[in-house]
């Protein structure tokens, strides 16, 4: 449903490369996570997955088709067949959480009688039946972020792809999510690809067995082998946690741990700092 071979992205603002020889593979019915530190390139992986942004190298197929080779009609024909839940949302906000998950059947021409139905089951699926009739400026951000899920999932989608979909939920939340989209690909049949770095999501994947990935130093390595060579899940997400990206070079840098000796030469500086 989706394969990444060998894939490179640039940094937007030059340095150091943001991904570099990538390799995944999502089947039907299978959910994978990658998380991954601030800035490491993960939305940005997302970007490339849909044609929005070119490889430095590599491929990424797309159910079947090297998007890198498509054109701007074709890419937005195959992307009617994928359920995109971006991190900024992306929502129509004077429009109600209802019309909102509507709108991708509106596009297809399914009738307003039979959209309607469908809209109403997501809805509730994602625990917003009492907000449905709701302008989504109205909604808090949690609440805005399980419209924007329905939304993807509204056309039964072959493969998801959700950008940090937990990052606004509470456990409540997350575990609504979280089933959704598990529940698209148990019954639906769907390759599901979720990006984040939220504790939540790490437990719920883990609960879930959901095999997990993370992007470090510009490729994708199983959380299980991280953890082997860190000797636990726990320091293994400490170490992903630990990393930052320098945003004038696009360089990563690796914060010491509280118990290393302090490297000679100039400190890193934070992300806050300036």
């Amino acid at each position: 449903m989706i394969n990444l071979v060998d894939v490179g992205l640039d940094h937007p603002r030059g340095g150091s490369p943001l991904v570099t020889g990538a390799n995944l593979s999502v089947a039907a019915g299978e959910v994978v996570v990658i998380v991954g530190a601030a800035g490491v390139g993960t939305s940005r992986l997302v970007a490339a997955a849909l044609g929005e942004v070119p490889l430095a190298s590599g491929c990424i197929e797309l159910l079947g088709r090297d998007v890198g080779k498509l054109r701007r009609s074709s890419l937005r024909l195959l992307r009617r067949h994928v359920g995109i839940v971006p991190q900024e949302l992306s929502l129509l906000e004077d429009r109600s959480a209802q019309l909102n998950v509507v709108l991708p059947l509106e596009i297809d021409g399914i009738p307003r009688s039979v959209s309607l139905l469908r809209a109403a089951e997501i809805l509730s699926r994602l625990g917003l039946e009492s907000e449905a009739s709701l302008p989504v400026d109205c909604l808090p951000p949690s609440t805005r972020q399980r419209v924007a899920v329905a939304r993807a999932l509204i056309r039964e989608p072959q493969l998801v792809i959700a950008d940090h979909p937990t990052s606004a939920q509470d456990a409540m939340g997350a575990d609504i999510v979280c089933t959704a989209l598990a529940s698209a690909a148990a019954i639906q049949g769907a390759a599901v690809l979720v990006l984040g770095r939220d504790p939540m999501l790490r437990s719920i994947a883990e609960l879930f067995g959901w095999r997990q990935l993370a992007l470090v130093d510009g490729n994708l390595v199983p959380l299980a082998e991280l953890a082997t060579r860190e000797r636990s899940i726990d320091q293994a997400l400490a170490t992903i946690d630990s990393v930052i990206v320098d945003d004038s070079l696009g360089n990563i840098v690796q914060f010491p741990r509280a118990d290393a000796r302090p490297a000679s030469g100039p400190v890193a500086r934070t992300a806050g700092a300036r």
